[in-house]
């Protein structure tokens, strides 16, 4: 048969439309989520506020009273039992230097040395004699270690692995950018093709409807992030030190979540508008 029927066309138009509204979703996917990641996760500006949140200032004392213990034990300064022996306002500056350090636009970086100077600077100011009298005594020993003082706050604060994770945070950084960029320019391409194919109101009905679903999946995998340390105990070891970063990482996740419905609804309203009756 030479042409096709009606009905044919019909269903290979419809075919082509729910392949653009796949395409559209993904993309819109990539869009949204690597851009709320390099706003929140990558940006050190936020993540400093996100660690003063009252559910995660208990997080941060623990994390680096945790490193403070492995330095009392370098030191043979331990006591009985493992405890928290700084406070909120002695750990805050600790976390901002490693964040600083971690964090933003950054060259590659092979050493550690001056973040570990910081550590060290870190406790000698917010260390005095209202702090317990363990802290005291581990602050006195370190400061007798002279030119071993920067190798004990490496080992004790993982600053090897902090460095690791500093450089792949900024590769992220790049790459993240580079992909957002990239997926723009696709979405914009996408969009003035299906323009060229269809009518406006089914333009807007395909990407509506995409983002409606960009959004719902938005929804689900960082719902189910978000819920993961409260379903679980992410601090026992089986999480190989990812335990930290998790409980840190809820509340952003909700936050993703909240947009995810944002997302959804604004979307919603004008999908069900431009549905045919």
């Amino acid at each position: 048969m030479a042409g096709r029927s009606r009905a044919d066309l019909r269903r290979l138009s419809q075919e082509q439309s729910h392949e653009y509204k796949r395409t559209l979703a993904f993309v819109l996917f990539l869009i949204v989520t690597l851009s709320m990641i390099t706003a929140t996760f990558l940006n050190p500006f936020f993540m400093k506020s996100q660690i003063r949140t009252s559910s995660n200032q208990a997080v941060i004392v623990r994390q680096v009273n945790n490193n403070f213990d492995k330095l009392a034990d370098l030191l043979n300064a331990q006591g009985e039992e493992a405890s928290n022996l700084l406070t909120e306002k002695q750990t805050q500056p600790i976390a901002d230097h490693i964040i600083d350090y971690s964090l933003g636009f950054h060259w590659f970086k092979v050493s550690n040395t001056d973040l570990a100077q910081q550590i060290l600077n870190d406790i000698d100011a917010n260390i005095d004699h209202d702090s317990s009298s363990e802290a005291q005594v581990i602050n006195s020993r370190l400061k007798k270690q002279k030119n071993n003082q920067v190798y004990l706050v490496n080992q004790a604060f993982n600053l090897n692995v902090v460095t690791l994770g500093a450089n792949i945070a900024g590769l992220l950084l790049v790459v993240n950018i580079v992909i957002i960029i990239v997926t723009i320019i696709t979405l914009v391409s996408l969009m003035r093709d299906l323009q060229s194919r269809s009518s406006l109101k089914a333009l807007i009905h395909t990407t509506t409807g995409a983002g409606m679903w960009a959004g719902f999946w938005l929804i689900l995998i960082c719902g189910i992030l978000a819920i993961i340390p409260v379903l679980f105990n992410v601090t026992t070891t089986s999480f190989a030190g990812m335990g930290f970063l998790l409980e840190i990482s809820s509340g952003i996740f909700l936050e993703f979540v909240i947009a995810g419905v944002i997302m959804y609804v604004l979307c919603a309203l004008p999908w069900q508008a431009t549905t045919a009756n």
